[in-house]
């Protein structure tokens, strides 16, 4: 038995994982050892509850041109398998598809502690695989259908921008300007130390330092983090999450907009409930600052930061901030502050100094996060006002004027596909009366 260590990748999911099973095995029992060790992450799903080891799709991570995929790009995601070999006929022995012990390629002990280890499999579970699906409702799938014929016809196509790779034109759209502010020394002689944090690097065999990317050293940054701030986390029952790659927790929709949000950011400063139950961190509980984490920040990560910010503004009814940082010597505050000639306005403030980011840290914590109130905040030359966006940016604040027009448009829809309705339309005449203040008295 010659037992070999196969990493799989999930396509559509960020992130690797094991398996170790002997090269002799044959595919369809690589799919049940696989199935064992994702099944949680599927089964309380209601799409995949019906998939069973069988219906797995595998393929072999490695191009016809010999490269393996590495855990690194595993890391950032794989939507598809073009390029890479199907793995079609289960009762095919591993070592005979590519997967024996000598075929999967050595990668020195440096190159796996930088990522550069390889994938082997590429993993795709279907939904609803194996014709055994529990059927949805006939309703449900109606309203799948209506909600589709709604979005295409009056939502129109919508853009949809994922914060890593945003630009200035989501600001230019949202009609909202980046103002940066003029940061001052720190006034007073009792600033708590706090020194930059160490990007680490590791020698390869041939001496040469290979940087270690800022999602390898999430964990140590998080804690860096944490130990500056702790005594504060503690009296208001904060934390620091370090969000996983592939969590998009920052999925936002711009109201009075077609634009779609879409990402995470690498920290955020929220209600330790979510460490008690981390499911509670899909509602952001007391969310108070987000923090997007770069070894050397560059102009386009401003863009990035501040679409971070719009999306969080736009999921919590709190004022937020957002802070782009190297952790070193770059760390730039952002806020939703006025409204000035009909355009919104967002504020920086840069500091160099660790010690007073912290500080201007500490001192947000402890403020109430209710919006319009002014803090005044470290090194900041005025105290700061923080605003909703739908407070500055008018086009979002006056979404909700545009329901009238989009319940007799979804009516409209869904009658051309049933038939009218005569108790929906009645259903849908009351709530367009009730929402005209002269008429609304009489329905």
């Amino acid at each position: 038995m010659v037992l070999v260590v196969l990493i799989c990748a999930l396509v559509g999911n960020a992130g690797v994982f094991g398996v170790k099973i002997d090269a002799s095995a044959r595919v369809w029992e690589l799919k049940k050892a696989i199935w064992e060790e994702i099944k949680e992450k599927f089964i309380h799903d209601d799409k995949f509850r019906s998939v069973v080891a069988s219906d797995l799709q595998l393929s072999l991570a490695k191009t016809a041109d010999g490269k393996w995929l590495t855990q690194l790009d595993a890391l950032q995601g794989v939507s598809d398998t073009s390029g890479y070999k199907h793995l079609q006929f289960t009762d095919a022995e591993l070592r005979d598809v590519g997967l024996d012990s000598g075929d999967l390629g050595e990668v020195s002990r440096a190159e796996k502690a930088a990522g550069k280890g390889h994938v082997h499999v590429l993993v795709v579970v279907p939904k609803g695989a194996g014709g055994s699906v529990s059927e949805a409702p006939k309703i449900d799938q109606l309203i799948e259908k209506v909600d589709k014929v709604y979005e295409q016809t009056v939502l129109g196509k919508r853009k949809v921008y994922r914060h890593s790779s945003a630009s200035s034109t989501l600001l230019t759209e949202l009609n909202v300007r980046l103002q940066a502010t003029r940061a001052f020394r720190f006034a007073t002689g009792d600033l708590t130390h706090a020194a930059p944090f160490r990007w680490e690097s590791i020698s390869d065999e041939r001496g040469q330092n290979i940087a270690l990317t800022e999602e390898q050293q999430r964990e140590r940054y998080r804690a860096y983090v944490e130990i500056n701030i702790g005594d504060v986390l503690t009296r208001n029952r904060l934390c620091v999450y370090g969000v996983e790659n592939g969590k998009d927790i920052l999925k936002a929709e711009i109201p009075g907009h077609n634009i779609k949000l879409v990402g995470r950011t690498d920290m955020i400063i929220l209600s330790d409930l979510v460490l008690e139950n981390p499911l509670d961190l899909g509602i952001l509980p007391d969310v108070r600052l987000l923090i997007e984490v770069k070894r050397k920040v560059k102009e386009r990560d401003i863009s990035q930061a501040l679409s971070e910010l719009i999306a969080l503004d736009v999921l919590v009814d709190e004022p937020v901030m957002a802070l782009l940082t190297d952790l070193t010597g770059h760390w730039q505050f952002f806020w939703v502050s006025d409204l000035t000639n009909n355009h919104g306005n967002i504020r920086s403030v840069t500091l160099r100094d660790p010690s007073e980011a912290f500080a201007v840290i500490r001192t947000l914590l402890n403020q109430s996060p209710t919006a319009g109130a002014e803090i005044s905040l470290p090194c900041f030359q005025e105290p700061v006002k923080r605003q909703k966006l739908s407070r500055v940016v008018p086009s979002i604040a006056e979404a909700s004027g545009s329901g009238i027009r989009e319940c007799i448009e979804r009516y409209y829809d869904i009658a051309s596909m049933l038939g009218p309705d005569i108790e929906m339309a009645r259903s849908v005449a009351r709530q367009v009366t009730r929402s005209i203040p002269t008429l609304s008295y009489f329905s």
